[in-house]
């Protein structure tokens, strides 16, 4: 560590209070709960209070910060770097970004975070790492406090996680599609600004999520803010202050509609392709959130993308090898024939292509994208040759 720390030596006693009318009842569980961490913050951070603002934050959550912590500035005058992949974005790839046309190097200049925070599963410190306030002082729906706060959320949730991991036989699976991915980044990011605007509200400092839905300048930005504010949204309506442990939302459709009780049907199955030589890669399920950002990102309104989305119930994107061409099926299914049509026909106006009655007769030998519909799906294959 560059900068010089001051060490903060945290002892919090925590008092049960007894209530005089339930003092009979009550008083076999007085007593004091004791933990001892010890926080570092750097010279260069602003003159917080940094103990207080941890305990207000455990106060939020019902948890309690069970790692000793270093909070320092990065040392990078631009922020941090968190360039994604330029040819995937979460599980899509570029086989996947070119049959929604979106470009893959969107984001090939770099792009900077305001904060993140590191940590080893075996245990020691969680460092957490800040922009500096000139940088913070230039970005409009969040002060530093804020910044701090949402920080120190993730840094108490890791905690918590990693004690609960040791200990319980049961494990959170990874997410394998970009629609679960979405919905982890959705939650985690979403209790965070959730946690940081209840602090803000209580004790002082600035947080506007909802600058996060204004337009973005490319489709990735686009969809990582949205991302990030629905899962704000989710955990409002739900007061979701801490992360799930076995228990996530199992999709993106469930973020946006927490208070919907349809969930995910079972998966599509994979289309018969009469292609020769065909070498079946993986499969992968885009979800509602991506759909509906693309279709914003192609020009369709919010409202009229949010209706096309809506129904969605399941998808899968499967990818293919063949000599010459890349292949790629997506089939998506909805609630009803009603809300299929609607998709269909916003997707008109975006996407070229061919309605076929099967795939029966597609070779694949030139690129081209085609449908096939039925009573409540749709199915579609691209061929980049």
């Amino acid at each position: 560590m560059n900068s010089k720390v001051r060490v903060l030596a945290v002892v919090a006693v925590l008092a049960l209070a007894v209530l005089a009318g339930f003092y009979a009842t009550e008083s076999q569980n007085t007593g004091k709960n004791e933990r001892n961490v010890v926080i570092e913050a750097c010279d260069s951070l602003p003159d917080y209070d940094y103990e207080r603002m941890v305990e207000r934050v455990e106060d939020i959550k019902g948890e309690q910060l069970k790692r000793n912590l270093s909070i320092c500035v990065e040392q990078e005058e631009n922020g941090i770097d968190t360039t994604t992949n330029q040819r995937q974005f979460a599980r899509i790839e570029e086989p996947g970004l070119s049959f929604f046309g979106l470009n893959s190097t969107t984001n090939s200049q770099q792009r900077s975070s305001l904060g993140h925070t590191e940590f080893s599963p075996s245990g020691g410190p969680i460092e957490i790492f800040l922009a500096n306030e000139t940088v913070v002082e230039n970005v409009s729906w969040i002060s530093y406090e804020g910044l701090v706060v949402h920080e120190l959320n993730h840094a108490i949730e890791i905690a918590e996680q990693t004690s609960r991991n040791a200990t319980s036989t049961e494990r959170v699976a990874p997410p394998q599609t970009t629609d679960e991915i979405l919905v982890r980044q959705a939650l985690g990011n979403g209790v965070s600004m959730y946690v940081a605007d209840l602090y803000v509200q209580k004790y002082g400092g600035y947080l506007n999520v909802s600058v996060l839905s204004a337009d973005a300048q490319n489709w990735k930005r686009r969809v990582i803010q949205s991302v990030y504010s629905a899962g704000y949204r989710y955990s409002k309506q739900t007061d979701q202050r801490t992360e799930p442990t076995t228990d996530w939302p199992n999709s993106t459709a469930q973020i946006l509609h927490p208070n919907e009780t349809q969930s995910v049907t079972g998966l599509p199955s994979r289309p018969d392709l009469p292609i020769g030589s065909l070498e079946h890669v993986r499969t992968d399920r885009i979800g509602e959130l991506f759909l509906r950002e693309t279709l914003v990102s192609k020009g369709i309104s919010f409202e009229r993308a949010s209706t096309a989305a809506d129904g969605w119930t399941n998808d899968r994107m499967d990818y293919f090898r063949t000599d010459g061409s890349a292949v790629v099926t997506w089939r998506v299914t909805w609630q009803n024939s009603s809300e299929k049509d609607e998709f269909v026909e916003v997707y008109n106006e975006v996407y070229d292509y061919e309605t076929r009655g099967s795939f029966q007769s597609v070779s694949c030998r030139e690129s081209g994208r085609y449908l096939v519909t039925s009573k409540k799906s749709v199915t579609f294959l691209f061929c980049d040759s």
